[in-house]
């Protein structure tokens, strides 16, 4: 169906008006329409909207690949022990990851870690199989996070990067004395998209606000916006439980604290990325379904939400403290002969704009 009577025809469904977290969700994700599912070209590169810290460098999977070592000894678990990246984008992460393994291991050893690939984007499950070619007979591929759990017999080690803030997040506006309102979208066919809001208390009556650290906050100015990344914690909560022995990696750019996040950033930290182009404001709607959407992460969110349900948190750290920790004596080498590897260090750059959480799960027998 054309976009324009596809979007009329959702939004009439939906009596004229959508939430921003229904929104992003079918901006990226429709199946005919959405951003990661039809229209995302490739990671990285000229030719794609935005690079992350793998396609710039191979130095976050040396270190993921050090953490993997480190994680399955800690655990004890069986060999060959599943490894499951989750969002793998064009699977350059997943390769180094791989290929930092086997080095370390030796040709005998590699049968010890069995590898998978979570990806919802058809695209981008093409691009990775293109990559790790080399690999094909020993990586798996799944549409589901749950999928990729049922062949690790209740044990696995699973990394993600820059998976979080693709998730459909909320999108609040305090309006003054502790009082909130949800964004929402309307559509008209010949003014197009505008923003609208309704009280959250009537939008979300049963939003379980103990669980986002942005409500702990009592002194956010009128007009404030802030994300929550409700749909990340519900998904999460789907699997994690299911987990008895295993690990979690989430690497992503944010901070530990709303106050941090949302400092100087009154209009919150949605933004839209086309062709390395950021765009805010009205630019988030101007390119349905052509350009990603993103937001930045709370990373003590994530934190209590893995402790909600049984998960210790043995790491918590900036990505620059995580590269030095895992990637030892390369780091140091790579930040003095690599440009994109030293960028990824910057105190002032993505070495603080990113940070890495890392948790565990012991089953009760462990």
């Amino acid at each position: 169906m054309e976009l324009r009577n596809w979007l009329t025809a959702l939004f009439e469904k939906n009596g004229g008006a959508i939430s921003f977290e229904r929104f992003m969700a079918e901006a990226l994700y429709h199946p005919e329409h959405g951003y990661y599912t039809r229209h995302i070209r490739t990671v990285g590169g000229s030719r794609g909207d935005f690079a992350t810290s793998a396609t710039l460098s191979e130095l976050l999977g040396e270190a993921i690949a050090t953490w993997i070592e480190r994680e399955t000894e800690a655990l004890d678990l069986r060999k060959p022990a599943p490894v499951v990246e989750i969002g793998g984008g064009e699977g350059s992460l997943m390769k180094t990851v791989i290929a930092a393994l086997d080095r370390r291991s030796g040709f005998w050893r590699r049968g010890r870690f069995r590898f998978h690939l979570v990806e919802v984007s058809p695209r981008l499950r093409e691009r990775q199989r293109e990559t790790l070619h080399r690999y094909r007979r020993r990586v798996r591929w799944h549409e589901t996070i749950e999928e990729a759990m049922a062949e690790g017999d209740g044990t696995a080690v699973v990394f993600s990067n820059e998976l979080v803030d693709a998730f459909p997040t909320v999108a609040l506006r305090h309006e003054g004395g502790g009082a909130w309102s949800e964004i929402f979208v309307e559509f008209h066919p010949e003014r197009g998209l505008r923003e609208v809001f309704h009280p959250l208390a009537e939008s979300r009556p049963d939003l379980d606000r103990s669980c986002f650290s942005v409500f702990t906050k009592t002194d956010w100015p009128t007009g404030q916006r802030v994300e929550l990344h409700a749909g990340f914690r519900g998904w999460q909560r789907a699997w994690m439980p299911g987990l008895q022995r295993g690990a979690s990696l989430i690497i992503d750019y944010g901070a530990r604290d709303p106050a941090e996040i949302y400092d100087r950033r009154p209009e919150g930290t949605l933004r839209a990325f086309f062709r390395h182009q950021r765009l805010t404001g009205a630019g988030i709607y101007r390119m349905f379904g052509k350009q990603d959407l993103t937001a930045d992460v709370c990373f003590r969110d994530l934190a209590n939400w893995g402790e909600a349900v049984g998960w210790e948190t043995p790491l918590e750290q900036t990505q620059a403290e995580f590269l030095c920790k895992f990637a030892g004596p390369a780091c140091a080498t790579a930040a003095e002969t690599d440009r994109s590897a030293a960028f990824l260090l910057e105190p002032d750059g993505a070495g603080e704009a990113f940070r890495v959480l890392g948790q565990r799960k012991v089953d009760s027998g462990g």
